[in-house]
């Protein structure tokens, strides 16, 4: 994938107009702004824009796919993207139709949310131009107010001669918003990468000046032909009703062929849900997320040919020498009567759950010299077990590790043994005592259960 950068708008912008989605994801401006804080990378495949994302630490795409238009070869690549990538695939700003597309292609293999906070608002361009009707009586009285105090303010377009007050007034906002501070340096950023590629954005903003000083600038770029984002507006309050005139002046000064305007999303705020919910949007845009399910089925596995596999996973995952991994799979004779693997679709392994009868006699002589007490233990049990319970980083989070232990929850009712061992660092004691193993015995090295059927 390629990293996004001003110099491909002419690659990625016409195939937005394409989509004709409407959320703010899908500005240009955008994607370029904040590629360093997410590493959006993008790729074209079947002719649709993918765009993929860092969040938090794991990888999100963005489908800029036309209404109608099948998904199933973009969706095949992702998966095996994010797979490379130790991830299940998840997707970001899902609209409703592309929602519904997921749910009828792919079921119940796909969870999808949706998060209020995340809703963008969308407005005619008139209703914000005009203020007309009653619903907007009290934004015209906002508006006269400034006009009032200020009856020789000045809006003009934003240029470069404007910048370095904007960005100067950008930094008297993050002081006057304290509990924002750390969003701030990160728009702050944003908005001066914006101002060094101004032409290459095809950005259209706008400033109100009082006395030849900044006091309210806004920015953005079209999403569709028809649809124009509002990606920064920034105004000082001490300045009444600034905020309302800046607003109502981008909208008036637009080009006329931009009918609606997106005011973007309210991240939860009270203040700033008020203010737009204020505005009476026309659409407030529903968004999802989707994160999709490995798809697997589980099948009685470990035989003789499974070794190598099953080796090299348990060395991968848990750090073992491959020669100890060895040993004990020698030890146990192939004789694991409770064991599982999931295989996904496509006949790959996505994970391991391996139990094995395991006789007192053949304990080690560390146990039977050294742990006397932990000997009487095992010699009151019909059954003695070692397990392996190793599954995929791409499902990891998801619930394979569940679906296996049902698998073999009947059998393993019947069973009274001792899971032998769980090592201290494998950090995998919650799924035994959720299912009804408890510890009777430690040591350096080992956590010793005993199944409570």
């Amino acid at each position: 994938m390629k990293d996004i950068t001003p110099n491909d708008h002419d690659i990625i912008v016409p195939l937005l107009y394409r989509a004709q989605r409407q959320n703010c994801n899908y500005s240009f401006a955008n994607l370029c702004s904040w590629q360093r804080f997410f590493s959006s990378q993008y790729e074209i495949v079947d002719d649709t824009l993918i765009v993929r994302f860092n969040l938090h630490g794991h990888h999100a795409y963005l489908l800029a796919a036309p209404k109608d238009h099948p998904i199933d070869i973009c969706i095949k690549w992702m998966k095996q993207d994010a797979s490379s990538n130790g991830e299940p695939l998840r997707l970001i700003a899902i609209e409703e139709d592309l929602a519904l597309q997921l749910r009828t292609t792919y079921g119940e293999q796909v969870v999808l949310e949706t998060i209020r906070d995340r809703y963008d608002y969308i407005y005619h361009r008139c209703d914000l131009a005009l203020l007309a009707g009653k619903d907007y009586h009290g934004k015209r009285n906002h508006a006269n107010k400034f006009r009032s105090l200020y009856p020789n303010y000045e809006y003009h377009s934003l240029s470069p001669e404007f910048f370095e007050d904007c960005l100067e007034l950008t930094d008297q906002w993050g002081k006057d918003h304290p509990d924002a501070a750390e969003g701030a340096v990160d728009e702050k950023a944003s908005i001066a990468f914006v101002f060094e590629h101004w032409n290459q954005l095809n950005t259209i903003g706008g400033v109100l000046l009082v006395d030849g000083r900044v006091v309210a600038f806004s920015y953005g770029c079209p999403i569709t032909p028809t649809l124009f984002d509002t990606c920064v507006e920034k105004a000082d309050t001490n300045y009444e009703g600034s905020y309302t005139v800046i607003n109502q002046e981008m909208a008036s000064h637009l080009p006329e062929h931009y009918t609606h305007i997106n005011r973007e999303e309210d991240l939860g705020l009270a203040g700033l849900r008020k203010a737009k919910l204020s505005y009476h949007p026309s659409t407030l845009l529903t968004l999802y997320s989707a994160t999709f399910q490995p798809q697997y089925q589980l099948i009685p596995c470990i035989k003789e040919r499974d070794k190598d596999e099953v080796i090299d996973w348990m060395v991968r995952q848990y750090g073992f020498k491959a020669t100890i991994v060895d040993s004990w799979i020698e030890q146990l004779h192939w004789n694991w009567p409770l064991s599982v693997k999931a295989v996904d679709n496509d006949g790959k392994t996505l994970g391991f759950l391996n139990m094995s009868d395991y006789r007192i006699d053949e304990e080690t002589e560390h146990i039977q010299r050294d742990a006397p007490a932990l000997l009487k233990e095992l010699n009151a049990q019909h059954y003695t077990a070692v397990f392996s319970f190793i599954v995929a980083p791409e499902c990891r989070g998801t619930r394979l590790n569940y679906d296996m232990i049902m698998y073999i929850m009947p059998q393993l009712r019947q069973y009274d043994f001792i899971f032998i061992p769980v090592m201290h660092h494998l950090h995998t004691h919650t799924y035994w005592q959720r299912w009804g193993a408890r510890e009777f015995y430690r040591d350096s090295e080992c956590v010793y259960y005993k199944w409570v059927p």
